[in-house]
């Protein structure tokens, strides 16, 4: 049976582009409240479904108004307003369900990876599909049998990032990783897994290789990875702390709560 995969990366974030959009001004600031434009896409529960329950939404951060988008997990969006978000494909309690992509008008494509057997409690398949700055590829994770990580009972089974492009077409794949997140210049980063003894990693220009840029100071697997707009600084969820990490020059490790 799957692993299930268990992810804080949701409600961490959330949590935090909350507190971000409401925060009081500084005491040498203005006294009107701050200005925030654009909007927010994130999943939660509400659509009355007790084994699959997500329910993607916007949030205007001007106006303050939730619009209801899909029923799905995990959903994501760029800057052109592109989403990937984990779909329900079929009934019942074990059902396959898909990464999809939806293109800046609105529409859904057709699933480019199909997650067999997936279950919102406890057998989680894939999730946290991100779409590459250029919106041509799409990272996300999912979990299978592999050749690194020790599944138990004599299995290699573990979980894996991986690229495809908008067709579904394979780009790559990564065992033993987990949480990707796209810079600015086209790079993915993720997070180790146990069997890779944690750590923040970075592939190169052509998505073939990985490199670990933590320093090794990340020992233990951390989560919900947020890259700053220029690439330059990381902020992550670790041992239930948020921290931030520097992605050039030194890896300045810096503990935020």
């Amino acid at each position: 049976m799957h692993r299930v995969l268990r992810y804080a990366a949701l409600g961490v974030g959330l949590t935090f582009v909350l507190r971000l959009a409401h925060r009081e001004p500084g005491t040498r600031a203005s006294s009107a409240a701050p200005n925030y434009r654009g909007v927010i896409t994130f999943a939660t529960t509400g659509n009355g479904d007790p084994f699959h329950p997500g329910v993607v939404q916007d949030l205007d951060l001007a106006t303050g108004q939730l619009t209801v988008r899909f029923d799905g997990l995990d959903a994501s969006r760029t800057r052109s307003g592109e989403l990937a978000f984990v779909q329900r494909l079929a009934p019942g309690t074990y059902a396959d369900h898909g990464i999809v992509v939806v293109d800046s008008r609105g529409v859904p494509g057709a699933p480019v990876f199909v997650c067999r057997g997936f279950r919102f409690s406890d057998n989680r398949t894939c999730a946290v599909p991100k779409l590459a700055p250029n919106t041509r590829l799409v990272a996300f994770v999912t979990v299978g049998s592999g050749a690194v990580c020790d599944g138990g009972y004599g299995m290699k089974w573990g979980s894996f990032v991986v690229i495809t492009d908008r067709r579904g077409a394979e780009v790559a794949r990564f065992e033993g990783y987990t949480s990707p997140e796209w810079l600015p210049d086209g790079r993915l980063l993720m997070m180790g897994t146990q069997c890779r003894r944690g750590g923040i990693w970075l592939t190169d220009g052509s998505l073939r290789s990985l490199s670990r840029v933590d320093g090794e100071q990340v020992n233990t697997p951390a989560a919900a990875p947020a890259a700053s707009p220029d690439g330059k600084t990381l902020a992550f969820v670790w041992n239930n702390q948020l921290w931030s990490l520097k992605l050039v020059g030194q890896p300045e490790l810096t503990q935020l709560t």
